[in-house]
């Protein structure tokens, strides 16, 4: 679905956008003028954001929350009728070892609820909006990991492997809809999420440049960086590239 990128186009929902992938999102579709509404947990993050970036639209939203998820669709959908892209992106990530004998004492599904769970209700909640809009776009920020599973995060790849499964069949629902679905499954990115791990990583400008210009062609998945030879090596060593990944 093609866009001239250079002149207002309605309004952008990002989920997640005082950091990160989620930031350089807002960052690049307020630079091509845009109306930018974005969400996150921190107040203050949030109020730095609206600082950095003036004429964003900025909300306190917990997409592990069903109920804090229908409240912000409620709110920006009165404001905003003309939302014309949804960027799933807001995450977690954690490290999770199933061997070690605390593990009951954490929350075990909050990568559930927080990757897959709020994706789906913020989707369902926007695509009356961005149906009555169209021609709109959706963007589903996934990951490798969704195709190749880490050993050290197995829940969130668990996370991951279910979005990307909602993509297609999302997809194939609207299809004839003139609401098209990008998926992007980046490599390691140099976000606060995986600063500890040492990796060559690009930075979320590079994933979220890559990202609007694939969803603006109607692309169907983007894999930016390293990653683009993750469907490649599945399909002609995929024994390879799990032991490779597993490693990792």
């Amino acid at each position: 679905m093609r866009h001239d990128q250079h002149s207002p186009k309605g309004t952008a929902v990002v989920t997640g956008g005082s950091s990160g992938i989620g930031r350089a999102f807002v960052a690049s579709l307020h630079r091509r003028g845009w109306r930018v509404v974005t969400c996150g947990r921190d107040a203050d993050k949030l109020h730095q954001l609206a600082q950095a970036f003036a004429g964003i639209h900025t909300y306190q939203c917990d997409v592990s929350d069903k109920a804090s998820v229908a409240a912000f669709v409620a709110q920006v959908s009165s404001a905003f009728p003309d939302v014309k892209l949804l960027v799933n992106n807001a995450g977690a990530l954690r490290e999770l070892d199933f061997t070690q004998p605390d593990l009951l004492l954490q929350d075990l599904t909050r990568e559930l609820r927080a990757n897959l769970e709020g994706a789906i209700h913020m989707t369902a909640g926007f695509l009356p909006v961005l149906l009555a809009a169209a021609p709109a776009n959706i963007i589903m920020v996934s990951s490798g990991f969704g195709l190749l599973p880490a050993t050290r995060a197995p829940v969130y790849s668990a996370s991951k492997a279910g979005l990307r499964s909602f993509t297609k069949a999302l997809r194939r629902q609207l299809e004839g809809r003139s609401v098209a679905i990008t998926d992007v499954a980046p490599p390691s990115v140099d976000t606060p999420a995986t600063a500890h791990y040492q990796a060559n990583k690009l930075s979320p400008e590079q994933v979220a440049e890559l990202t609007l210009a694939a969803a603006w062609r109607g692309q169907a998945e983007v894999y930016p960086g390293m990653a683009r030879w993750l469907p490649w090596m599945m399909r002609l060593a995929p024994r390879l590239i799990e032991r490779m990944v597993a490693k990792g």
